[in-house]
């Protein structure tokens, strides 16, 4: 405003002087430009105050919402003045021009054409239905007015969306219900408004998510409204109607309704049911417990705080800031798609009863970027001569593959730091626990890396920090085991393959029927729960083979040998085992040590030092045989040059992902070794020490196979 002001009085100087020179000359002080006509051709210095009108430019934000009756909507209202006030207060936006009342599309359509009449620069719409409105947004989009759907995504060309994934939203609390249910049962679902755009999209996931357990039949489905009360006497509805009712998936506030009612029945047998991410849910909830301690449920939070992030994202681009398109995704590549504000479990109901002190009962669980993080979404200027630095959270040393796993990020990332690209990796790596590895992370974003690449200790437990990484703006990518936190890509091989693999093998070799063991690595890790669901479905398919005993090998050679001795003493008439990295090793070891009449047999490592303990033991006992999936490190260093390439601003390729969530980059293995091919693993191995595992790293060139 300053620079303005001094450009204006220039102006009317030079305008004085040119005054003073024409009336010099006996021209008519009359035929002089006005001052407040700065742009006079016939004064030089006037032409750089051209510019002040754009500089000085004062935006107007209208939104459009049809409905009021909940209190997502009260909380979204709220928030959004509160953030715009922020921009009033720096010069640069007016007050919002708000319509918001209980409507039908033709009086959206209504708001809509009232918001353009006003003339504003943007319009933050929270549609009612996922067509009706769209000519009427093309109309603005044609009148120059950028328009931005929150809080659900409308495909319509030249309108931005910025929320959560719906779909993948109300996919997570399906699934947890599902599991929950252990694949079967009888639920009932309770929906909001059919074809509201966010119901349409949320129903579609859920049923997406059941058509994956056949044995889950759907009993009915209403309309609860997303109306507490109507939820409510649904829910009362339809206990009174499926007595063998065992779960029910529903959404927002009819989520509180339908608890309540649970509660007022309070049945012989509870159905468990999804929540909703809502102080008063959780309360609830607690309370629920007290009455009944086997009732489980998750509130997954969709948050109202998408809409004022949708304005600080409208207010970057009225400003001029070009947006990022890489970071984009949705049906038509026009969505900024945010990361949810929190997941609550059994296993931190108290951490999100904590995130309610202080808060009303109607506090949706919330999360607001800054407009520092939403600077994510656009184009860094310079971004050409920028250098990036990838952190690296590793919370497990004690293993041969983790040393060769940082051995390799630290080659492969000379190579981006010999081109310019790159600093020198940040690496947290320490054997530690849950805390500890989330320690690891604070650490790393306290350094301001670009990217971080974590080796997840545990399936659930770094979620919230994850999710704030990501909030800051920073790209999170999980190497080596697949985790479903919304925004975290994953890298690495699918682990519950690999392991189904080696399964399989061992249970043709046995002809489906015997006595086995298995040797997991840390129960809870992500890759170990992955690997031991499936080999549980393997041999879920041969009834005849019975598992006598299942203990953990931690992931060590020699705990592997201890515990595989143990079970060669306390089960002599075993007949396989099925195990699985450095814990091969020991196991095959302690087999030989026995070398017991009839040997078990088992499957090994990608490793040499294994290729190469299975050829000594044909020479003890020709008729032990093995296979060998290598799990290889090299997902790892591939995952970085991904990292980098994102970084460098290159779109993604969705299509080629995988994964529970969408987001997974999922990787062939190195090699599959068995008897046919033991020679060609050995040769692999010639100039190696035993420790190496059979390895493949993507060169940059082919991981741009996943970009577009």
């Amino acid at each position: 405003m300053k620079n303005n002001l001094k450009k204006y009085l220039m102006v009317i100087a030079t305008l004085i002087a040119i005054t003073s020179m024409l009336v010099a000359c006996g021209a008519p002080a009359t035929e002089v430009p006005a001052p407040e006509a700065p742009a006079a051709t016939e004064a030089p210095a006037a032409a750089p105050a051209t510019e002040a009108p754009a500089e000085a430019k004062v935006f107007t934000i209208g939104i459009s919402n049809p409905f009021i009756s909940s209190e997502y909507r009260t909380q979204m209202i709220d928030e959004l003045i509160e953030v715009n006030k922020e921009y009033m207060d720096q010069g640069i936006t007016t007050e919002l021009v708000i319509e918001s009342a209980d409507t039908d599309v033709a009086g959206q359509i209504q708001q809509l054409q009232n918001l353009m009449a006003k003339n504003v620069d943007a319009i933050l719409v929270n549609p009612g239905d996922v067509n009706g409105l769209n000519a009427t947004l093309e109309e603005a989009v044609s009148k120059g007015i950028l328009v931005i759907s929150v809080d659900q995504e409308l495909n319509v060309p030249g309108v931005y969306n910025v929320g959560i994934d719906q779909k993948a939203w109300a996919m997570t609390s399906a699934r947890w219900l599902a599991e929950k249910l252990d694949g079967k049962g009888e639920i009932v679902q309770i929906e909001g408004f059919p074809g509201h755009p966010a119901n349409v999209a949320r129903m579609e996931g859920v049923a997406e998510v059941l058509a994956g357990y056949p044995d889950i039949k759907v009993l009915a489905t209403d309309t609860g409204k997303w109306d507490e009360a109507t939820g409510q006497q649904v829910m009362s509805n339809f206990l009174s109607a499926y007595p063998t009712l065992t779960g029910y998936w529903t959404q927002d506030g009819m989520a509180i309704g339908a608890l309540q009612a649970v509660m007022a029945a309070n049945p012989a047998k509870w159905p468990q049911g999804v929540g909703e991410g809502r102080c008063q849910y959780l309360k609830l909830w607690q309370e629920a417990l007290t009455m009944n301690p086997d009732f489980d449920s998750i509130a997954v939070a969709n948050h109202p705080g998408v809409s004022p992030t949708g304005l600080r994202i409208a207010v970057n681009m009225l400003m001029g800031k070009t947006v990022d398109e890489s970071k984009l995704g949705g049906a038509n590549g026009l969505s900024f798609v945010l990361p949810l504000a929190a997941v609550i479990t059994s296993s931190n109901l108290a951490d999100g009863l904590a995130m309610c002190e202080g808060k009303p009962d109607a506090y949706l669980l919330d999360k607001i970027l800054t407009d520092e993080e939403v600077q994510q979404y656009f184009v860094k200027e310079a971004a050409q001569t920028e250098k990036f630095t990838v952190g690296i959270s590793n919370p497990f040393i004690s293993s041969e593959y983790r040393t060769q796993m940082i051995d390799e990020l630290i080659e492969v990332n000379k190579e981006y730091m010999d081109k310019g690209i790159a600093n020198e990796l940040v690496i947290e790596s320490a054997d530690t626990d849950v805390a500890g590895q989330i320690q690891q992370l604070q650490n790393l974003m306290a350094k301001n890396v670009d990217a971080i690449l974590v080796n997840p200790g545990d399936v659930n437990g770094l979620n919230a920090t994850l999710l704030e990484a990501l909030n800051k703006g920073i790209i999170v990518i999980s190497v080596d085991q697949e985790l479903n936190v919304p925004g975290v890509y994953n890298v690495g091989i699918d682990q519950k393959a690999w392991a189904m693999t080696s399964a399989e093998w061992l249970a043709k070799k046995l002809e489906g029927k015997g006595n086995v063991v298995e040797i997991e690595g840390f129960p809870g890790h992500p890759a170990n729960v992955a690997r031991m669901n499936g080999v549980a479905e393997v041999f879920a398919q041969y009834p005849d083979i019975k598992v006598l005993a299942t203990d953990t090998g931690k992931w060590d050679e020699a705990t592997g040998q201890q515990v595989m001795s143990n079970f060669l003493a306390a089960y002599p008439n075993m007949t396989g085992y099925w195990t699985q990295d450095g814990m091969a090793i020991g196991a095959l070891q302690a087999v030989m040590a026995a070398n017991p009449a009839k040997w078990p047999q088992g499957v090994g490592e990608g490793r040499c030092q294994y290729l190469k303990l299975w050829q000594e033991a044909l020479t003890m006992n020709p008729d032990f045989d093995s296979i060998a999936v290598a799990n290889h490190p090299g997902v790892s260093p591939t995952g970085l040059r991904i990292a980098y390439n994102m970084l460098m601003g290159k779109k993604v390729d969705e299509s080629k992902l995988g994964g529970s969530n969408g987001l997974a980059f999922v990787l062939p293995v190195a090699a599959v070794i068995t008897n046919e091919n033991l020679e060609e693993g050995l040769a692999m191995c010639e100039g190696k020490p035993d420790a190496f595992l059979l390895d493949d790293i993507l060169t940059d060139e082919e991981v741009q196979a996943y970009f577009k």
